[in-house]
C-alpha cells in the first residue's frame, strides 16, 4: 500500500469516527444511511482483534442499554455476495449487548467501506475503547499487515504509533504460546516479558516470574544471570535475527528464516505453490 494512499486511508477512518459520533437518531439522514436493522442480520466483523469478551463488561453495557437505549448507531457495511445481510465495521460489543437486552433490531449507520478500512477501524475502535489484551493487540497488527501487505511503519503512521511501539508489540508474538497465555491473563506485564523474548528458557523464565513475583527490572537481570545462560551462547535465538525475520514475513507474507553465522549466512522462503513463488519474485524485483 503506498504511502499516499496510507494517508487517505487514515482521513478515512477519522472522518468515519467523527461522522459516527455526530449522529443523533432524532435527524434524518441522506441517502438512508441510517436506518434499523434486525439484529440477526447483522454479522460480526471477521477482522474483528478481540477474541474475548468480558462477561462482566458486556452485563454492564446491556444494563446501561436497558436504561438508556442504544445512544451510538453500530457501523455496518453490506455483506458481499448476500442480500438483505450486514456485516459490523464497529460496535460488536454493543451488539452482543444488545442480543443480551433481548431487542429485536438495533440502529446502524450504514457505510461503503473498503476491507482495509474495516481492519483498521476494529484495531482503532479495540485500542482506543477498550482494553484489548497486548497479544490481541499484537496480533491485530500482524493480521492487518499481512493481509494487506502494508510495513510496520505505515501501520504505525496510521495508528498514530511510533514504530517501535508496533514492533515491541508484535515481538510478544515469538513467545511460546504459555507464555502469551500468561501475559493475556495478566500475570505477566509486557515490560515483564520484554527482556525473555528470544530466549532458550522463555517457559522457565516465565514461571520463575509468576512465582516469584518479579519486576521487570529483576527479570534483566535474571536473563544477564550467568547460571541461566551458561549453555553456549550458540543456542540461544538471536533476538534481532527472529526480529528480522518478522519483518521480512510481514513483507513478503510467508514463512522466513535467517541462518546467520558470523555476519554471512542465508535467507530462506517457504512456499506452497508456485504462485507463491511468483510473489515473491515480484517483490523481489522491485
Amino acid at each position: 500500500m503506498s504511502s499516499k494512499s496510507k494517508r487517505g486511508l487514515g482521513r478515512g477512518i477519522e472522518a468515519l469516527f467523527i461522522e459516527n459520533n455526530e449522529i443523533n437518531l432524532n435527524k434524518s439522514i441522506n441517502n438512508n444511511l441510517l436506518d434499523f436493522v434486525a439484529i440477526e442480520l447483522l454479522e460480526p466483523n471477521p477482522f474483528q482483534p478481540r477474541k474475548h469478551f468480558s462477561k462482566d463488561s458486556l452485563r454492564d453495557l446491556s444494563d446501561s442499554i436497558k436504561d438508556r437505549g442504544i445512544l451510538q448507531p453500530i457501523i455496518v457495511r453490506p455483506k458481499k455476495n448476500k442480500a438483505n445481510a450486514w456485516q459490523i465495521i464497529a460496535g460488536e460489543r454493543r451488539w452482543r449487548a444488545a442480543q443480551l437486552v433481548g431487542l429485536h433490531e438495533v440502529p446502524v449507520y450504514i457505510k461503503n467501506v473498503k476491507d482495509e478500512e474495516v481492519a483498521i477501524i476494529a484495531l482503532i475502535e479495540n485500542i482506543q475503547r477498550e482494553d484489548l489484551s497486548p497479544i490481541e493487540e499484537a496480533k491485530g497488527y500482524k493480521k492487518v499487515m499481512q493481509k494487506f501487505s502494508i510495513t510496520q511503519e505505515e501501520l504505525a503512521v496510521t495508528m498514530r504509533r511510533s514504530r517501535s511501539y508496533v514492533t515491541n508489540f508484535i515481538r510478544l508474538l515469538n513467545l511460546p504460546k504459555e507464555v502469551q497465555t500468561l501475559i493475556e491473563e495478566k500475570k505477566i506485564s509486557i515490560g515483564q516479558a520484554r527482556p525473555i523474548i528470544g530466549h532458550k528458557n522463555t517457559i522457565e523464565l516465565a514461571r520463575r516470574i509468576v512465582k516469584d513475583n518479579l519486576n521487570a527490572r529483576q527479570v534483566e537481570l535474571l536473563v544477564k544471570d550467568k547460571k541461566i545462560n551458561r549453555e553456549d551462547s550458540k543456542n540461544i535465538i538471536d533476538v534481532n535475527i527472529r526480529s528480522l525475520e518478522n519483518e521480512i514475513e510481514e513483507i513478503i507474507g510467508l514463512k522466513t528464516t535467517i541462518k546467520d553465522k558470523n555476519g554471512k549466512g542465508q535467507i530462506i522462503f517457504y512456499y506452497k505453490d508456485l504462485e507463491q513463488l511468483e510473489e515473491i519474485i515480484k517483490k523481489v524485483k522491485k
